[in-house]
């Protein structure tokens, strides 16, 4: 054999070797063992280094453990050994953007469509990307392009009504469901999309009655009857009908068991009890490997529920802390991050830069801002407040968030909050301001104070003083052991990955603090601080203080106001709905023997030993 065919023959033999250990890698990624498939992956690139498969595959690997930036490197190595490939793209993509890279995601996801313009979920992921990034307006036109598309994907619709709503424009995103409605959509995947878009816009009983409708359906697979009988419940327990909820969840399960979201979800209702057979079977859905992480930690959350329910402390903990392992190690929390941008917003919002501004902004006094920590109490403070006939609480509003997130786009190489607002003008300004206004009237037009609850919006109450002059701000406040131990115990459906790790927590909740002294010493809003403790323990002087605040006459029926019947859809569903009671005050002293890590971060610097 000369040597050019020894050559070509130990070319095919690399590649055949690289081929079989590439398949063998991939046999053990699929069954989750992620060390073997590691080992296969490497040995791929060993006997070919430029099998981009192999590198693709073992950013994949590095992603779902968690290393983020070993990821990236890895599969923007691959992306150069195979740019014409719209997969490698869209898995860059989908890493940088869970890196929190979102504007660097931004050209991998448009390149993934252009390659494959076929795949439609290439086109709707590129939008939603364009939209976390803040490019609002190109992300509606490319939702836009899709609904037109023959035939057009139903998901592409519910985002872009979803997108409006955020935005504050509820008239056209009920514009846009009404003609979708009109369509009389008789798929069962466009039917359940517009039934949880019409949820998503503030709509419950049209999602619930469309729901209740497609339950005569004929003809249907057991898996699809699942999903609307788990979204069905989902729905009626924000309306707090936790009875027939709870028949609907029972309903799904006994088709589908593994659905873990539900078994946590069936554990916020407390009347309800689990059977030891229902025990059994998500301890045994935890054990089998075939269980997704996803459900797992569902799972592991609802247990967590029931040992806390039977003062099983041990039990408990040690599921709500597998299950925030698994949230903390597919969505990482970047404390460094979280702390430069607090950093930012003090040192640009000072007492100096709000006397400049006096006197610009609507003179509207119609918002009213609740925030606070996650389970502050900010859902029972709005639940009071919007018993007064003359409130509208809004829930946890989307629009400041996506403000901040557009606002960069006005400055000059696409600066970050908060100082793109240097080129941001009076009039701009205003724009944004009635814009806002434009959502609360939509939501309740005959209201003189509308509620935003969204916790976070502590983050942006300087540019709130820039646009509401008027407006009035309530802090939430709870003891920071049994705040801290209250997230960690839920498990939330979106962001706040801070509270998948007690040491985080404890970050979070000082930082929070920190601003709000700072706004306390310089905000020209009034703030009303309102304690958890002190509103549980006599309500109603806290009470009558937090609507004379709201300045609104006295109405009884804020006593009252586990009577008061409308959707909450946060964690407190059921609690808002109870009489006010005392059982989470001190809850944290049952655990005290696994809060180190949090009472450490909760000291103050310099201090770990003392009361927090």
């Amino acid at each position: 054999m000369n040597k050019r065919a020894q050559s070509k023959s130990r070319t095919r033999t690399a590649v055949g070797g690289a081929s079989t250990a590439h398949a063998e890698g991939m046999s053990y990624h699929a069954a989750g063992r992620f060390e073997s498939a590691e080992r296969c992956y490497r040995a791929v690139k060993s006997r070919d280094p430029a099998y981009p498969d192999a590198q693709r595959l073992r950013g994949l690997l590095a992603y779902q453990r968690g290393e983020l930036d070993v990821a990236i490197a890895l599969l923007q190595r691959a992306v150069k050994l195979r740019p014409s490939d719209a997969v490698f793209h869209h898995t860059l993509a989908e890493t940088l953007r869970a890196a929190g890279r979102r504007t660097a995601a931004l050209a991998p996801y448009r390149r993934a469509a252009e390659l494959d313009p076929e795949r439609l979920d290439n086109y709707l992921d590129w939008a939603t990307a364009l939209a976390d990034a803040g490019r609002s307006e190109r992300a509606l036109a490319v939702y836009a392009s899709l609904a037109e598309r023959d035939p057009s994907p139903p998901i592409a619709r519910l985002r872009m009504a979803t997108l409006r709503y955020e935005r504050g424009e509820l008239t056209a995103a009920f514009d846009l469901l009404h003609a979708w409605e009109a369509e009389r959509p008789t798929g069962f995947e466009a039917q359940l999309l517009l039934a949880e878009a019409w949820t998503t816009v503030g709509e419950p009983a049209r999602a619930i009655a469309l729901f209740r409708t497609m339950r005569q359906s004929q003809g249907q697979s057991q898996d699809n009857i699942a999903r609307l009988h788990g979204q069905l419940g989902s729905v009626l327990q924000t309306q707090g009908d936790f009875d027939e909820a709870q028949a609907s969840f029972e309903r799904a399960l006994a088709i589908d068991p593994g659905q873990g979201w539900i078994h946590a979800a069936l554990m916020a209702n407390r009347g309800y009890q689990p059977s030891a057979d229902r025990r059994q079977t998500m301890q045994r859905l935890i054990d089998v490997p075939e269980t997704d992480d996803e459900n797992r930690a569902y799972l592991h959350f609802a247990l967590g529920q029931w040992h806390d329910r039977q003062a099983e402390s041990a039990e408990a903990f040690a599921h709500f802390e597998r299950g925030n392992r698994i949230h903390a190690r597919r969505e990482p929390f970047n404390p460094a991050e979280f702390d430069d941008r607090l950093d930012r917003i003090v040192r640009y919002f000072n007492a100096d830069r709000f006397e400049q501004q006096a006197g610009a902004g609507l003179e509207s006094d119609k918002p009213l801002f609740v925030v606070g920590m996650p389970r502050s109490g900010t859902s029972l403070v709005e639940q009071i407040l919007a018993s007064h006939p003359a409130v509208h609480g809004g829930g946890e509003m989307e629009d400041l968030r996506r403000m901040v997130t557009e606002l960069p786009a006005v400055a000059p190489k696409w600066r970050a909050f908060p100082e793109c607002l240097d080129a941001v003008s009076d009039a701009h300004a205003n724009d944004f301001a009635r814009r806002y206004l434009a959502s609360l009237d939509a939501r309740a037009p005959g209201a003189a104070r509308v509620v935003d609850k969204m916790p976070f919006n502590l983050l942006w109450l300087g540019w709130v003083a820039r646009m509401f002059p008027n407006a009035r701000v309530v802090f939430c406040r709870r003891e920071p052991m049994d705040n801290c131990l209250s997230c960690y115990f839920q498990i939330f459906s979106a962001g706040l990955r801070f509270t998948y790790d007690l040491a985080h927590l404890g970050q979070v909740y000082r930082q929070h603090e920190r601003l709000m002294a700072h706004w306390a010493d310089c905000l020209p809003l009034p703030i009303l601080t309102v304690d958890y403790e002190s509103m549980v323990s006599d309500p109603e002087p806290e009470i009558r203080r937090l609507i004379d605040f709201a300045g609104l006459p006295w109405d009884g029926r804020c006593l009252d106001f586990h009577r008061t019947d409308r959707s909450v859809q946060t964690a407190s569903l059921w609690q808002v709905r109870q009489p006010v009671y005392r059982s989470s005050v001190a809850r944290w002293q049952a655990y005290q023997p696994w809060l180190g890590e949090l009472r450490t971060s909760l000291a103050p610097s310099g201090d770990v030993s003392g009361d927090v």
